[in-house]
């Protein structure tokens, strides 16, 4: 690729001349015999060549003596790339803001700026980064000779591909297992790109984003998603539908079932789910507690005896009775028991949903790996309906999954990948299915699944195997396969996740000591190298690791630096608040942030659902942190709803460094922000 076809030689010379005009004194009005040109002419050769590198462009205001480097990405399918490449040249040593948890992430640009205004008309949004440095004095020189070494570097390489077009199946299914892996940065990035590369319609977008938002537990902003009353209506997946009740029931109903006023929840579902009534028919069976919850009392509302006795059967079948509310429970009863109808009775019959164990095409795990090798649709329609939360655990049938993994041809094998998003959120914490998630973590060995998706996705399969206990020759033969193609992806910008499976190892038992060395070794070690690169989440976590190892690594802070006393951060007072369903990790996040942050208190939750305590603990806590794999909307809904604090973060990924460094990320936000 090069020139993008919009950017015509008239259209980038216009855009040069406003951007250094008014508000730039980097290059004056472009001036010829402007005496310091040949600091900034390097940059707009690159912009004036044929060349597809990113446009990088410097900012200098002589008053009051900031300086920024903006580079842009040529389209928003770069956008990714372009990130990495940044990270990759000049990383968090010499870039100060833009640094956020999980990576770089596109600059708002301000219209009324007449520098960024330029940029905005000429590249459009959410392709631009603005970078600055902590030290402008020290490191300016220095973040501009990297970023012009990132251009040279991409303007000279071998003839290839600027990226890799990946089919739009493949990016919702790499969607799909970032949100169950805990990858909230991830998945963000996956939204992005299935935006920019087309092919997908504007309801199917917003299936993605609603299921997304619910992973994170902000239920006002469901309930606000632009056109949620024509989705609705046109019948979304059981996995969108559930969304939306579960926001519903948050928003509307928690606060005052808790406190046994019904009639203030019917008042305030009539309120607030005006939705409903479109969701209220077909198989309620996927939902959990609170969607079946929002049903019941709207078919009380509704006076609906049908929708009562559908939604009620449901719940027997699930054995869901003692998590309803009683009351709620008991109007549905009352208006239950009312004459059927011989029509809907008939009616009833004819339609009525299989149960669990009848006979249906999808009904099983080993049916549903089945049916995505060999293409059949209805296990695409069984993953976007969640029927597998019906069948049970993949750890019943761990064998046979993993023998039918491991026998599959390359191509049936890639397709598998779909489901291993579903797999993670089926096993969860509690279910180990450890042969099935080792023929899993081959999957991702052999077909290069290294992108930040993919990597959380890898470190919960670590965490899958391991707990289940595996002996020493399994155990050593999990930890080689990880290690097979380290060189590939260990590097600064993706530490995180390198620290996390090191991090996973400590945590699990250890039947092969030297197995683990050798795995740790090869993670740490490129890092060690390239220690002036970490950020200071990571360069702490990973001094705790190699300490634990015993492995005697260099971990150097770059000489001067803001992170020069990497025995503290120096973050004022503040009570943080992390959660995750993983008490190790929480356990562990909070060891190391007593130590880099003092005058932090950190309180922990792991709770499933809803509680007083928790409740209390959203409310005062100025910054909140959650990891959200396998998390339950009961609790992330909960705390998003009785958070007071603006300063809520999420973990790129389900292991102690991620949460670690979204913490540390999210406090210094709140820092910068009250001061």
């Amino acid at each position: 690729m090069t020139q993008p076809k919009h950017w015509t030689p008239e259209r980038i010379q216009t855009f040069l001349r406003a951007f250094f005009g008014t508000g730039n004194d980097a290059w004056p009005d472009m001036r010829p015999d402007y005496p310091h040109k040949e600091r900034t002419e390097p940059f707009v050769k690159v912009l004036l060549n044929d060349s597809d590198a990113p446009v990088v462009l410097p900012r200098w205001d002589a008053d009051s003596q900031q300086f920024a480097m903006y580079a842009i990405a040529r389209d928003q399918a770069d956008v990714t790339k372009t990130a990495e490449l940044i990270e990759a040249f000049a990383g968090p040593t010499y870039i100060y803001c833009d640094m956020e948890r999980g990576g770089l992430r596109p600059t708002r640009l301000n219209p009324d700026d007449p520098v960024e205004s330029a940029i905005l008309d000429f590249a459009g949004e959410r392709v631009t980064f603005r970078l600055t440095t902590a030290q402008p004095a020290r490191y300016r020189q220095s973040l501009t000779d990297a970023l012009l070494l990132m251009q040279k570097t991409y303007t000279h390489r071998p003839p290839r591909l600027w990226r890799v077009l990946k089919p739009i199946g493949r990016l919702i299914a790499e969607f799909d297992a970032a949100l169950a892996a805990g990858g909230e940065a991830a998945s963000k990035d996956l939204l992005e790109q299935l935006t920019a590369a087309g092919g997908l319609t504007a309801t199917n977008l917003a299936h993605l984003r609603l299921k997304r938002l619910d992973r994170l537990g902000v239920s006002k902003k469901v309930l606000e998603f632009p056109g949620l009353l024509d989705i609705a209506r046109q019948d979304p997946p059981t996995a969108v539908k559930a969304a939306i009740l579960n926001a519903v029931y948050t928003v509307a109903l928690e606060e005052p079932l808790s406190t046994r006023n019904l009639d203030i929840a019917k008042e305030r579902l009539v309120a607030h789910g005006r939705v409903v009534p479109e969701l209220i028919g077909g198989d309620p069976r996927s939902y959990g507690p609170q969607a079946m919850t929002v049903l019941l009392l709207a078919s009380v509302i509704l006076g609906d005896a049908t929708a009562a006795r559908r939604v009620l059967a449901a719940v027997e079948e699930l054995d869901q009775t003692s998590q309803i509310t009683p009351s709620v429970l008991s109007e549905a009863e009352g208006l239950a028991s009312e004459p059927v109808p011989e029509e809907e009775s008939a009616e009833s019959a004819a339609h009525a949903p299989a149960s669990a164990g009848a006979d249906v095409p999808i009904g099983s795990w080993p049916a549903l790996f089945s049916a995505i090798a060999e293409g059949n649709p209805a296990g695409k329609q069984a993953l976007d309906n969640e029927a597998w939360t019906l069948w049970p655990s993949p750890a019943e049938t761990d064998d046979v999954l993993a023998g039918f993994l491991d026998g599959l041809s390359d191509g049936a094998a890639g397709e598998l990948w779909r489901a291993v998003g579903s797999f993670l959120d089926a096993v969860g914490y509690d279910e180990p299915a450890p042969k099935c998630a080792h023929a899993f973590i081959r999957n991702a060995v052999l077909f290069d699944r290294y992108s930040p998706g993919d990597l959380a996705v890898l470190q919960a399969l670590v965490d899958i195997a391991l707990r289940a206990g595996p002996r020493a020759d399994t155990y050593a033969e999990i930890l080689k396969d990880i290690g097979s193609e380290a060189n590939r992806w260990v590097a600064p910008e993706r530490a995180s996740a390198a620290l996390d499976i090191v991090d996973r190892l400590f945590l699990a038992a250890c039947p092969d000591e030297q197995a683990r060395t050798s795995l740790c070794a090869q993670l740490l070690g490129p890092l060690s190298g390239h220690s002036r690169r970490l950020s200071e989440a990571d360069l702490s976590f990973a001094r705790r690791l190699s300490n634990e190892l015993g492995v005697d690594f260099s971990w150097d802070a770059p000489v001067d630096d803001v992170r020069q006393d990497s025995s503290s951060i120096g973050f004022p007072p503040a009570t943080l608040l992390l959660y995750s369903l993983d008490e190790a990790v929480l356990t562990r996040c909070q060891e190391e942030l007593k130590r880099l942050a003092p005058a932090v208190k950190v309180l922990t939750a792991y709770d499933h659902v809803g509680t007083p305590q928790l409740r209390q603990k959203a409310r005062t806590a100025d910054v909140i942190v959650l990891a959200t794999r396998c998390a339950k909307h009961a609790a992330t809904g909960f705390i998003d709803q009785h958070a007071v604090t603006e300063y809520i973060g999420y973990a790129n990924g389900s292991g102690s460094a991620s949460l670690l460094r979204a913490a540390v990320d999210e406090l210094r936000t709140a820092a910068a922000g009250s001061s």
